[in-house]
């Protein structure tokens, strides 16, 4: 006899269902010191309860805030799902979060209990833990005696439950699909970070447009996560892949993804650009190294998935290029993929047409912390490659007259967290985000996003620069990592080219200046001339005022954290401020042959 539920209304509601529907005895596992561990589905139901009810001894009621410091694991979501099962509210916290953001963000959202994972976020904590009512720390041992551990805080929860067995179920039944489940903070790119508040409703009507749009499978299907779950983004692909039972495998290091893809032989997962571009990178120093005929072979057919449009007919040349490469390339990222989702920022064209064309379908999507996070959203039935999709189930779109996006529907915050000013300027009176992006729907209603109305930067000649694009083709060159478009303010434009070890000592060896130092070799009449002649490609697409006239190499690369926020995108503020001496110098140098 079958059991009929009643719909998820509540995130809670979500272990629920797989419980009764879909038990796995691999639902959640992780890669530790090597091998991979797991849990079954009983068993993250047994520690979700268990840790609940611990929160609820230690004095943590409905709409008190919990922090979650630590990287993403099981733990991590049984975690998340004990604070909002007691209708508290989770608060999430990027693993390598400053100590300034940690004590901000705590101040910001009153939180009286703190759970950290990992070592290195005790160490963050330790100093500090006087300022929390409690702090629970689990993966370290000899703990002060004033600081419980993750098994005592089961313990505590068992404990309680010898007392009232019912006390669970009644917290968690109680819950509504208004109150608040959790406040995530902004990246914070442009200055101090927001509280964006979000509902069970407005994750849940995420979760359930994401289940439309990628229909799963959880006896075929395989997820695997390495993005941090501290982001909405991933938070809300891993529960979409809960709600349909589909077995998850959480990564201990992004480094190591190309050996996890084929330990794991994932059909879907999620990835952020910054990723994709290291893959593609790796994959082209593999056949840099390699012997003449199997280097010229690879790097033919990585051009031509580079450049061909997936939509027009191949030649036969490509059935050997598919044959002889790209089916080793498809094997090197687990052989299964049908599904590869990619948000947090824009995909480069160049590398959309790539992994179409090796057969990785890619399927690009656009939000922002503020709409939880999905406004539009490719999908296996109905994607265009260089746009980020049509609208999201339940979601409304509309452009204004300055070429904003704005978004309305269940999925939007309920405000940020003591900020009525700002919220009442991101939020109209009847319920329109301003997004802050440019964009335009195609013919087709295909979103495509056209640039960011707080990143256009303004030169002293009053004309304005929409950096990212220009940012996306300087970093064509394999010597760069990053780029930093400079034209606030300033006469012309300029950029700050990062580079990292490795792109350098490949570029080394291509060039032949193996000898050199990294400063002689950024230097050199070799690097001079390959750098011209790309700032000649780029400033042929783009406006008078917006063409690059003076560029530094800068050796340190950008660190998330630091000078990027955890989606990899630039703190355009932070990192001006680091380098002004060197901007100042480029500027001061290049006046003369400029004007």
């Amino acid at each position: 006899m079958s059991i009929t539920l009643p719909l998820p209304t509540t995130i809670p509601d979500l272990l629920i269902g797989l419980l009764n529907r879909t038990p796995c005895s691999a639902a959640l596992s992780w890669r530790e010191a090597g091998y991979w561990r797991r849990l079954a589905t009983e068993e993250v139901a047994r520690d979700v309860r268990r840790c609940a009810l611990g929160l609820i001894k230690l004095g943590v009621k409905a709409g008190d805030s919990v922090g979650l410091l630590a990287p993403s694991s099981p733990h991590w979501v049984i975690t998340d799902l004990a604070i909002m099962s007691i209708g508290a509210i989770s608060v999430p916290l990027f693993p390598n979060l400053s100590l300034d953001h940690l004590l901000y963000e705590s101040d910001n959202t009153d939180m009286q209990w703190l759970i950290a994972i990992g070592a290195e976020q005790w160490r963050l904590v330790e100093p500090h833990a006087r300022r929390w009512r409690a702090v629970v720390v689990k993966q370290v041992a000899d703990l002060p005696k004033d600081v419980l551990s993750w098994g005592r805080l089961l313990e505590l929860g068992d404990e309680l439950s010898e007392q009232d067995s019912g006390l669970f179920a009644r917290r968690r039944d109680h819950l509504t699909p208004d109150a608040v489940a959790t406040i995530i903070h902004t990246s914070g790119s442009t200055g101090q970070p927001k509280g964006v508040v979000l509902t069970h409703k407005n994750l849940m009507s995420q979760i359930s447009g994401a289940k439309e749009c990628f229909p799963l499978d959880p006896t075929t299907d395989r997820a695997l996560s390495v993005l941090p779950l501290a982001h909405v983004f991933e938070r809300i692909v891993v529960y979409t892949y809960l709600a349909q039972g589909v077995p998850i495998a959480f990564g201990d290091d992004p480094k190591n993804t190309g050996v996890m893809l084929k330990e794991i032989r994932p059909t879907i997962m999620s990835m952020v650009p910054r990723l994709i571009e290291k893959l593609y990178a790796r994959i082209v120093k593999r056949f840099d190294e390699a012997s003449w005929p199997k280097r010229q072979l690879g790097l033919w057919a990585l051009e031509h998935a580079l450049k061909d449009d997936p939509l027009v007919k191949k030649p036969w040349t490509m059935d050997v290029a598919d044959t002889l490469v790209y089916q080793r390339l498809r094997e090197a990222l687990g052989g299964r993929l049908k599904a590869l989702i990619v948000g947090g920022a824009a995909l480069a064209p160049d590398l959309g047409r790539f992994l179409t064309n090796v057969g990785v379908p890619v399927y690009c999507g656009y939000g922002m912390t503020e709409s939880s996070p999905v406004i539009s959203l490719n999908r296996p039935s109905d994607c265009r490659l260089g746009t980020v999709g049509k609208t999201f189930p339940g979601v409304q779109v509309r452009i204004t007259a300055d070429g904003e996006i704005l978004a309305k529907g269940p999925n939007i915050m309920r405000g940020y967290h003591r900020d009525p000013e700002a919220t009442a300027k991101t939020i109209t009176p009847d319920g329109w985000l301003h997004t802050g992006d440019l964009g335009r729907f195609d013919a087709d209603g295909y979103l495509i996003i056209t640039g960011r109305v707080k990143e256009l930067l303004k030169n002293s000649n009053g004309k304005y620069v929409c950096p990212v694009p220009i940012e996306h083709a300087l970093c064509g060159s394999p010597l760069v990592d990053q780029a930093m478009v400079v034209a606030e303010g300033r006469p012309f434009t300029a950029a700050l080219l990062f580079t990292e070890a490795d792109a350098l000592q490949r570029g080394k060896e291509r060039l032949k200046l193996k000898s050199l130092s990294d400063e002689q070799f950024l230097a050199s009449d070799a690097v001079k001339a390959e750098m011209r002649a790309l700032l000649e490609e780029v400033n042929t697409h783009l406006d008078r005022w917006e063409r690059i006239h003076a560029f530094r190499f800068v050796l340190k690369p950008l660190t998330v954290g630091e000078e990027l926020t955890p989606t990899m995108k630039i703190k355009r503020h932070v990192v001006a401020a680091m380098y002004h001496d060197q901007i100042e110098q480029m500027y001061q140098e290049a006046a003369a042959t400029v004007a």
